[in-house]
């Protein structure tokens, strides 16, 4: 079983990543961050995570849809 998650600071973790990509179109550790969602293995953050995931592969990368 995956260890409990923080959702607090997963919530926290979100929010600085959305600020950075509104921001500066930054995205760096957002990887990590869709990584450790989809290890949440619950709904909705594992899709998110996924999500997440696609969108980071696309080159050049579409930030609205990131947000």
């Amino acid at each position: 079983m995956s260890e409990a998650i923080d959702r607090e600071e997963l919530r926290h973790d979100l929010a600085d990543a959305l600020s950075a990509i509104q921001r500066d179109q930054d995205v760096t550790g957002l990887g990590a961050l869709a990584a450790r969602l989809q290890a949440v293995e619950q709904p909705p953050y594992a899709f998110h995570g996924r999500l997440l995931q696609k969108g980071l592969a696309e080159m050049p990368r579409n930030y609205s849809a990131l947000i």
